[in-house]
């Protein structure tokens, strides 16, 4: 009879035992299913951007193949220095423009918190790939020119309330200045090609160049190729007309500071010269590899005076 009891007394335990393992298991088991539901996405955040001092630009954040939704809510951080960029408003976008809620707090100093939720109606389907708001900002500029774009704390939730984070896409904002300019030259002046290289103290955003002209002259340049750092863009002379001064590129683009960029210019009837090997002027500092005049005469103190704007 006792060996009888002690064995029913170990068959309970052992039964005991094995019903909280498998409670454990199952709790553990539909944890990790709500875990595998919460709504994500590849990725969530900004591209790189860029403005001129004064200016206000509008910058989307974007959110990659969404997954585990359909999406309802959407909360994140945006950290940036609030001495570079300053956010004026923010709006729904292209995934979030049905929907009913949107508020945002620019009271905090490192940046700005926004939230977002819609109707089931307008819930973001899965596989979706869009801008969920777009921002404006004022560029105010200041030191060291530029400022990063951290998104943070981003939460997507669903219709059940499941929230899940998703990895962040961060990007920078380059505060771009107005010129790059080297000044009038001097005489001697005469037309041919430079070849030299230039390199910007700050972000310069290009859209023109001016070429200064001699007094009563036509001077002007009829060809300009600027690359390195990824950039590749070249422009022509339209003629003579109430700007002939001036060449304008097809793609506006950024000079990088600190990065030195390759220059051709091919100028025509007399436009000045900055006669020196190298100069730091308004914007940077600029130097003449070599100058062939229309004379077939080479050169390597002949700086083309021109301003990029």
């Amino acid at each position: 009879m006792k060996k009888n009891a002690s064995r029913q007394r170990r068959c309970l335990i052992g039964l005991r035992l094995g019903l909280v393992i498998f409670v454990l298991l199952t709790v553990f088991a539909l944890f990790e299913l709500t875990a595998l539901a919460a709504p994500t996405a590849d990725n969530f955040g900004v591209d790189d951007a860029n403005g001129l001092i004064g200016t206000y630009v509008t910058v989307p954040v974007n959110i990659t193949n969404t997954s585990n939704g359909p999406v309802l809510g959407i909360v994140f951080n945006i950290e940036y220095d609030k001495t570079v960029i300053s956010v004026t408003n923010v709006v729904k976008w292209v995934l979030t423009s049905n929907w009913n809620v949107l508020s945002f707090n620019n009271n905090f100093a490192w940046g700005t918190r926004v939230l977002l939720s819609g109707p089931s109606a307008h819930a973001i389907q899965n596989g979706s790939c869009g801008s969920v708001v777009l921002f404006n900002f004022s560029v105010i500029g200041g030191a060291p020119h530029k400022t990063d774009m951290n998104l943070s704390d981003i939460q997507l939730s669903d219709p059940s309330g499941n929230e899940g984070p998703v990895p962040a896409k961060n990007g920078t904002f380059y505060v771009a200045d107005t010129v790059f300019d080297t000044g009038p030259g001097t005489y001697p002046a005469i037309s041919g090609t430079h070849i030299g290289t230039l390199t910007p103290n700050y972000d310069i955003s290009v859209h023109t160049l001016y070429t200064y002209s001699c007094e009563g002259t036509g001077g002007h340049t009829e060809y300009v190729w600027i690359q390195g750092h990824g950039v590749n863009e070249s422009a022509s002379w339209d003629g003579y007309n109430d700007e002939y001064q001036n060449i304008e590129f097809g793609n506006p683009f950024i000079l990088r500071e600190g990065k030195k960029y390759n220059y051709t210019i091919k100028t025509g009837s007399y436009p000045q010269i900055v006669h020196g090997h190298s100069k730091n002027v308004t914007g940077g500092e600029i130097s003449c590899t070599q100058f062939t005049d229309v004379n077939g005469e080479l050169y390597d103190d002949c700086i083309p005076a021109i301003m990029f704007v």
